[in-house]
C-alpha cells in the first residue's frame, strides 16, 4: 500500500493536465526523445501511466514510451 501512497503524491496538476491531453491525442504530432514522431494509440498502464505506441518521423519505426517518460522528456 506505501507504493500506491508514494506513487499518488507525486501527481501534479502539470502532471495530470499532460495525461489527460495525451490520453486523447491519438493522431497528434509529439516530440519525443527519439524524434518527432505521430502518435498511433494510447492505453492506461499500471498507476497513473499511459503506454504510448509513437510512429516516429523519417524513419517508419513504432516506439514504445511511457507518458511520464514523454512529459519529462
Amino acid at each position: 500500500m506505501r507504493n500506491k501512497e508514494i506513487e499518488m503524491s507525486t501527481i501534479t496538476p502539470e502532471l495530470k493536465t499532460f495525461m489527460n491531453d495525451l490520453w486523447g491525442a491519438e493522431g497528434d504530432f509529439i516530440n519525443t526523445p527519439l524524434g518527432r514522431g505521430r502518435i498511433e494509440s494510447v492505453r492506461t498502464k499500471a498507476g497513473i501511466d499511459l503506454e504510448v505506441m509513437v510512429r516516429i518521423a523519417n524513419t517508419g519505426g513504432i516506439a514504445l514510451f511511457c507518458g511520464t517518460e514523454l512529459f519529462n522528456g
